[in-house]
Order: structure tokens, then C-alpha cells, then sequence
């Protein structure tokens, strides 16, 4: 089946790399527009680039998820233009140094949760605000982790934060399925992206033989995955959460 997204206008979070990256090239190859939205600018721009160098529509906005005023600045970019925002995939985040728990500093702990957690809270509200206000529906992604639902340990506060996300986007998908705002989290395996970088070829390694299917994920596989919940043929989805990791159980 194909999605047919023309008409729709979409913003990725940590969109320069990996499943951000993907993401966005699929969502403007099926016809939206989309915001490519990073810290790493000369990366972002080079996906804006591949995108329009093959007849797509997107533009790069500048955005550190880490401070809410640039992430109320991101959300309010499309309905400042008179365009609707349709699509918000919330991808942004990052991994922890592999530590146990009762060695995790404090600072690490805080920018774990905030880079992974509130980052996506404040990304989910004022999408939300603005699907609310224009009364128009639209679909919202949040990148979780299946560390998300199972312990990994030395990822302490990664899982908490995933978990986090998880029941952020059920509860809120609850709370505003009356209006049309479909909210679904998606849970990646291990894939193969930067953020796995913490883990080194060791534990990429150990990481392929927990995996049933035998390999690491690739980013178009997850974007794939959310290409669909993005478009209408997901239209009655909603508070729902994807596994995608080649069969690998916590």
C-alpha cells in the first residue's frame, strides 16, 4: 500500500543522521514538506539538499530540543508561514555512556532525562497546542526504544527516559483522540546509527547475536514504519506502540 503524504506538511527532530535522516528523505519522497530540524547544521542542510536535488520540498530550522524556547520556536515555524502542521516525528535524543545505575552522576541523569524525555513532553505539547487550535488533526511520532520496555543494564537512565516517552504518547494519545491528534511511539531494536557508538564493536557484536533475526536494524527500516503512522492509512491508530527489532526480547 502506498502512503501518499502530498499536501502534508511534516517537522523531524534530530533529523541530520541515522533514522532522523531517513526519515525525513521518505516523508518528502512521498510528497510532504518537511522541516529538517537539528543542532548539526552543515549535516542538516545536506539532507535538505538530497531532498530538493530530488524534486522534494524541505527546508532546515535550527533547533538544540534541549531548550524549550527553540522548541516553541520549531512548532510555531509552519503556523507562522499560514501552513498547517500536520506531522511531528520527535526522533531527537541520545544515549548514556554505559554505567550502572549507582554510578550514574546526577548531571548525567539530568541531561538524559532531559534530552530524552522532557525534550519530547515539550515537543508533544505545543504540536499538540497547535493540531488543537487549527482543529485539524495530525499525527505525532515519538521515537522511544524497546530499552524502553525491558531493563538493559547500564542504560539506566536511556530506559527510564524511553519509558518515559512510551507512556507519554499513550497518555497523551487518550487525551486528544476525540479531535483527530493521533499519537503513537515507536520502539527501535538496536540499529545501525551513531548512538550506538557508546556501545563499540563489542557490544555492537553482542548486540547482532541477541538479535532473533540475526543483524542490527537499519534507519529506513524504523522509517518505514513511521512513514505509515504518519500518513492517513493509519487513521485509526492511535496510543499504540511498535516494536521494530528484528525479534530481540528483553
Amino acid at each position: 500500500m502506498e502512503q501518499s503524504l502530498n499536501g502534508k506538511n511534516a517537522i523531524v527532530t534530530g533529523a541530520a543522521l541515522g533514522i532522523g535522516k531517513e526519515t525525513s528523505l521518505l516523508l518528502a519522497k512521498k510528497g510532504a514538506h518537511v522541516v529538517v530540524s537539528d543542532i548539526k547544521e552543515k549535516e542538516g542542510f545536506a539532507v535538505v539538499n538530497e531532498i530538493l536535488s530530488n524534486g522534494g520540498s524541505a527546508e532546515f530550522v535550527s533547533c538544540d530540543v534541549s531548550q524549550e524556547e527553540d522548541i516553541i520556536r520549531l512548532t510555531n515555524h509552519l503556523p507562522n508561514q499560514n501552513k498547517r502542521l500536520d506531522i511531528m516525528v520527535n526522533n531527537a535524543g541520545i544515549a548514556n555512556k554505559p554505567t550502572f545505575m549507582h554510578k550514574v552522576t546526577t548531571e548525567v541523569w539530568n541531561k538524559l532525562i532531559l534530552m530524552d524525555l522532557t525534550s519530547v513532553f515539550w515537543c508533544q505539547k505545543y504540536t499538540t497546542k497547535h493540531m488543537l487550535d487549527d482543529r485539524i488533526g495530525g499525527s505525532i511520532i515519538n521515537v522511544a526504544s524497546i530499552a524502553g520496555l525491558g531493563a538493559s543494564p547500564s542504560l539506566g537512565p536511556y530506559c527510564v527516559a524511553k519509558a518515559g516517552v512510551i507512556e507519554l504518547s499513550t497518555t497523551g494519545a487518550l487525551e486528544v483522540a476525540k479531535y483527530g491528534v493521533r499519537i503513537n511511539a515507536v520502539c527501535p531494536g538496536w540499529t545501525e546509527t551513531a548512538i550506538l557508538d557508546v556501545a563499540g564493536e563489542r557490544g555492537k557484536s553482542a548486540m547482532e547475536k541477541n538479535i532473533p533475526m540475526g543483524r542490527l536494524g537499519k534507519p529506513m527500516e524504523v522509517a518505514n514504519l513511521i512513514a505509515f503512522l504518519a500518513s492517513d492509512e493509519s487513521s485509526f491508530i492511535t496510543g499504540s506502540v511498535y516494536r521494530i527489532d528484528g525479534g530481540t526480547r528483553s
